[in-house]
């Protein structure tokens, strides 16, 4: 998922800029276009292209072209961020490795990068979870760099402030997302509740560490090891663990790939978190377990405003989808309109109404 909806004309599909990236690939390997395999379109913010017969260092190539520039950066500042998070996060095992840069250019307006190409399949859930787990524990145990280190990567030092900041912004969307009027009642009772939560003292004083943000299980793959790669990191920054938990196994999230999508049981969530604080050390699980309901409460919330946001767009003609698979920006816009039916809405609503239940982890 990505905050902004209007992806210019790719790089992907211009061969002067793919005979430029392959003239600077090391080696100066000279690669024909038509080399090139692009990818299916299954995401927002880039486009995937595999060079075949391509290696650096011994390592399968893929080139992820952005169609857009992430969180309003000029192009290449977030380029410089998002390689630098794959820099940062390549030492968990747990991520693709960085292999070149192409700096933005004429014909290539956002940039791109060269990672190592992950082979594996989509995750199976609920089957999966617990190595999603444990891939996240292994990224989260990262040593934090000190402040003056931590840019260009964002370092969110009032996790909860800032996820509020996001939602109040996205909810300005309601009305051109045309939500329905029961199911906006119903979020704005719960955007009155993030305000409060966010307003209680010691909200912010939670685990953080170096964090995926969109850690939906379409993002990851599943090795012929066994163990879990997100292969999307241009969303990384310094941020509340807690949130990347929820944000793989809430509803919205989970049904975003159509590749993974299932429907999970109170049980499959609560042997995710299990699994998780099984992995790290005691004293980050003593630390974590007071804030994973609240911080799912909250992270649903963000995710379910985010959608008004992208409804909004493509209502307005400011986001087409155009640029994607027909049946893939399908499944988007029908999946954006059950998370915002009133069943879906109270059903998550009853999950923190009634107490944990069998989520008992929480």
């Amino acid at each position: 998922m990505t905050d902004r909806f209007q992806a210019s004309a790719s790089a992907a599909a211009n061969p002067t800029a793919l005979a430029r990236i392959a003239a600077r690939l090391p080696g100066a390997v000279r690669l024909d276009p038509s080399a090139w395999e692009r990818l299916p379109t299954t995401g927002l913010a880039h486009d995937h292209l595999r060079p075949h017969g391509m290696r650096i260092d011994g390592l399968p190539l893929l080139l992820r072209v952005p169609r857009t520039s992430f969180s309003g950066l000029a192009p290449g500042a977030a380029l410089a961020r998002q390689a630098e998070a794959f820099r940062r996060l390549a030492p968990s095992g747990r991520t693709p490795r960085l292999l070149a840069v192409f700096e933005p250019e004429d014909g290539l307006p956002y940039g791109a990068l060269a990672v190592e190409e992950i082979a594996g399949t989509a995750p199976s859930l609920p089957r999966d979870l617990p190595v999603l787990a444990e891939a996240l524990a292994a990224i989260h145990g990262l040593a934090m760099p000190s402040p003056d280190a931590r840019p260009p990567i964002e370092d969110q030092t009032r996790p909860v402030a800032a996820t509020l900041a996001v939602i109040e912004a996205q909810a300005t969307h309601f009305d051109a997302a045309r939500v329905p009027a029961e199911s906006r009642a119903m979020l704005d009772e719960e955007l009155a509740w993030a305000r409060h939560f966010a307003a209680e003292p010691g909200v912010e004083d939670q685990p953080r560490a170096l964090v995926l943000t969109d850690t939906q299980p379409g993002n990851f793959l599943i090795g012929v090891d066994g163990r879990a790669r997100c292969v999307d990191l241009e969303k990384a920054l310094y941020g509340a663990v807690a949130i990347d938990l929820a944000h793989a196994a809430i509803p919205p999230a989970v049904g975003w790939d159509p590749a993974c999508r299932v429907a999970l049981s109170p049980s499959d969530v609560a042997g995710f978190y299990r699994a998780y604080l099984t992995a790290v050390d005691p004293a980050t699980a003593r630390a974590l377990r007071p804030w994973l309901a609240t911080m799912r409460r909250l992270t649903w919330l963000r995710t379910v405003t985010i959608f008004a946001k992208m409804k909004a767009a493509h209502l307005s003609g400011a986001w087409t989808g155009h640029d994607l698979a027909p049946d893939f920006l399908a499944h988007v816009l029908a999946h954006i309109d059950r998370c915002h039916d009133p069943a879906h809405i109270a059903a998550m609503r009853a999950e923190w109404r009634s107490g944990p239940g069998s989520l008992s982890v929480l």
